[in-house]
C-alpha cells in the first residue's frame, strides 16, 4: 500500500554528511553488496541477474569511485537498479515553502577533460548506473 510508504520515503532527506560521503558511500555500500552476493551464492549466480540491489540515492555522488564496482556487479550477473529520489522543492517553489533550494539532478553539469581542454556536460550524462529512474514526485510511485 503506497499511501503508507509514502511517509516512509519522506524521511530520506540525504542531509546526512560526512567529508568523505560524496567520494565514497556509494562505493563502499557497492562492495558491500557485492560481497554480500558473493557469501551467498558465489561469484556467478545460477541464473543471469537473479540478484538485485535496489538503491535509493538523490544521485550525487562521485561516479568515477562507483563506475568500477558498476562493472564488477554487472560482470558478477548482479543488478544495480539506482532509484534516484530528485529535488522536491526548487527555486521559487522553496522560497515560498521556506526550504533550502535543491537543484534538480538533471539541471546538474559535471566538468570532463578532452585532450586538455575543459568541457562541462550534463551530470547525467556519462552515469555509471545503466538502469535507474528518476523520482521527483514520490506521490507518483
Amino acid at each position: 500500500n503506497w499511501t503508507q510508504a509514502g511517509p516512509i520515503l519522506r524521511e530520506f532527506t540525504f542531509e546526512e554528511e560526512s567529508v568523505q560521503s560524496h567520494d565514497r558511500s556509494l562505493a563502499d555500500m557497492m562492495r558491500l553488496s557485492s560481497q554480500l552476493f558473493d557469501e551467498r551464492s558465489g561469484p556467478s549466480p545460477a541464473r543471469p541477474f537473479s540478484q538485485m540491489s535496489i538503491i535509493i540515492s538523490d544521485g550525487r555522488f562521485n561516479k568515477n569511485k562507483v563506475r568500477p564496482w558498476v562493472r564488477a556487479a554487472l560482470a558478477r550477473q548482479q543488478l544495480p537498479l539506482l532509484i534516484i529520489v530528485d529535488a522536491e522543492f526548487e527555486g521559487a517553489q522553496a522560497s515560498a515553502a521556506g526550504a533550502t533550494a535543491k537543484r534538480s539532478v538533471f539541471e546538474l553539469r559535471a566538468v570532463t577533460y578532452e585532450s586538455g581542454r575543459c568541457q562541462v556536460v550534463p551530470y547525467l550524462q556519462d552515469f555509471p548506473f545503466p538502469y535507474y529512474v528518476v523520482v521527483q514526485d514520490l506521490q507518483s510511485l
